[in-house]
């Protein structure tokens, strides 16, 4: 018996994550979906019933304490994930956690302090890596044998007038890292302040170098038009193109385009990878909580993917504070 506790049952935990559980309980059987929990008692009643959990609590302390699960996934706001990660994991619980794993570098290094000396599992959700057409991509770009020169990402939204766009920006940064297989060395930002939509609005635009010779620009508007994320990424003699199923989104499955020496090599779109048109699996959601729980069901070495977020908590954090320089 496989035991699954949830923490959060607000809209993203609705859309990916307990879409995600419900298959995972069908897929592998064996699986249980303990409980879940919510400080909105209504909300956690409601996404029991709606995925399958046999219970629902508002205090996620006394849930942990009666079900004992073996894993925990926490969807909480920014602002409470460290000390709850932190508590969840002295009590000796294996943890996914929503991205970004804290607001800053400090917050992500207590987190990973604190997994180190309780020898549990850890993940940091950050569903891009595990989309199915960026896996597809990475794949492709093994296969040519070339080093990537260069990669694009466009993350695009309209009417988000958030004062802290930075959480939902750090998508781009770690996808772009994950892809380039390496961390940042230098990165520039420049910023157009939206002031009349409200504090802090602003659309970003990044030019950074990776430490292996990869060169990017993203560019991250949330004042515009269209909710889409597109990615290029160019080797010396192919070219990728990637649009990303995002939900409220133009592109939904996505597709993924090569294109090498001039020629058309093939198109796959997100539905083909999947064998699904649901979002929660183009998206990956299915994807990062699948190879999570089986890495800690069949008992494989203690992993921990917090170090590979580092940086890009800590760029996220210069986006915040509308910094303009990063060096490694």
């Amino acid at each position: 018996m496989f035991k699954i506790c949830s923490i959060g049952c607000g809209a993203m935990a609705q859309r990916g994550h307990g879409p995600a559980y419900a298959k995972y309980k069908k897929d592998y059987p064996g699986t249980v979906l303990a409980a879940c929990c919510d400080i909105n008692e209504d909300r956690a009643k409601k996404f029991s019933e709606d995925f399958g959990f046999e219970a629902y609590y508002t205090d996620y302390i006394k849930m942990l304490e009666e079900t004992n699960p073996d894993v925990v996934c926490l969807l909480s706001p920014v602002d409470l994930t460290c000390p709850m990660a932190v508590e969840i994991i002295k009590k000796g619980f294996n943890i996914i956690m929503e991205k970004p794993p804290g607001k800053n570098c400090d917050e992500v290094l207590t987190i990973l302090k604190a997994a180190q000396e309780n020898g549990v599992n850890v993940r940091t959700a950050f569903n891009r890596r595990y989309t199915p057409l960026i896996t597809e991509l990475k794949k492709r770009i093994a296969e040519t044998g070339e080093k990537i020169i260069n990669i694009t990402y466009q993350m695009y939204r309209w009417h988000r007038y958030d004062k802290d766009f930075s959480t939902t920006a750090i998508h781009a940064v770690d996808a772009v890292k994950y892809i380039a297989s390496s961390d940042y060395k230098r990165v520039t930002f420049d910023y157009d302040f939206k002031p009349k939509y409200g504090e802090n609005v602003k659309n970003i635009f990044i030019n950074g170098e990776f430490e292996n010779g990869v060169f990017t620009q993203i560019s991250l508007v949330p004042v515009g038009g269209v909710v889409t994320e597109r990615l290029t990424v160019n080797t010396h003699a192919n070219t990728f193109f990637v649009d990303l199923p995002v939900w409220g989104n133009i592109d939904v499955p996505g597709k993924l385009t090569h294109i090498a020496n001039g020629r058309e090599i093939t198109v796959i779109t997100g539905d083909m990878l999947s064998n699904s048109t649901e979002m929660f699996e183009l998206c990956g959601f299915y994807d990062e909580n699948r190879c999570f729980f089986e890495h800690i069901r069949h008992k494989s070495e203690t992993t921990n993917d917090l170090e590979s977020a580092i940086q890009s908590v800590e760029i996220e954090d210069y986006i915040r504070k509308s910094k303009t320089l990063y060096k490694a």
